[in-house]
């Protein structure tokens, strides 16, 4: 019984040595705690394109240089100091503008309240002569007596509001007359000077 059990021993052992090569080729790796962070981290390197990013950052200051000529182009070109010379005489025409402008918003304010009036009337006019034709279709002969009355005298309003104007139109007229003439004067004076200048 002895030699029976010593045997069954031998031959336990010595299986247990045959297939230990095959457990060991057959057990899975192991992976280590530092291995997998690293594994983990090379798809996450290879799904970040870092080059495309690089380009769009590369991209935008170099679109900000493009635009500096356009803008270098719109600028005023400073003048030669030949071109300078004729400051005094632009001078003057400027000021003439200047002085044209002001002019004409005074002359606004004395004649917008006639302009206003005039216009008012004539549509007072044209809608009672709409009026006129609507009432004759209908043979209302005395509306038709009524509204031709009161255009009489619209139009008799209108037509003297027309002559105060043009007479202050007249009046303004001869004002621009002499100022045109001040400024032709101021023009010639500053046209000298630029002669005088260039001897």
């Amino acid at each position: 019984m002895k030699t029976f059990t010593n045997f069954l021993r031998l031959f336990v052992i010595l299986a247990v040595a045959a297939a230990g090569p095959a457990f060991a080729q057959e057990e899975p790796k192991k992976e280590t705690p530092e291995a997998a962070p690293e594994k983990a981290a090379e798809p996450a390197a290879e799904a970040k394109p870092a080059e495309p990013e690089a380009a769009k950052t590369e991209a935008a200051p170099a679109a900000a240089p493009a635009a500096a000529p356009a803008a270098a182009a719109d600028a005023p070109k400073s003048l030669s100091p030949a071109a300078k010379s004729f400051s005094p005489l632009a001078n003057t025409y400027k000021t003439a503008f200047d002085d044209m402008q002001k002019w004409m918003e005074t002359v606004s304010a004395q004649t917008a309240a006639s302009d206003e009036k005039i216009t008012k009337l004539q549509a007072q006019i044209s809608a009672n002569e709409a009026a006129i034709t609507q009432a004759k279709l209908a043979g209302d002969d005395k509306k038709v007596k009524s509204l031709t009355s009161e255009n009489k005298k619209l139009s008799s309003e209108a037509s003297s509001a027309m002559k105060g104007l043009s007479a202050a139109k007249a009046d303004f007229v001869k004002q621009a007359e002499q100022r045109v003439k001040q400024y032709q004067s101021a023009a010639d004076t500053a046209l000298t000077q630029v002669k005088n200048a260039s001897k």
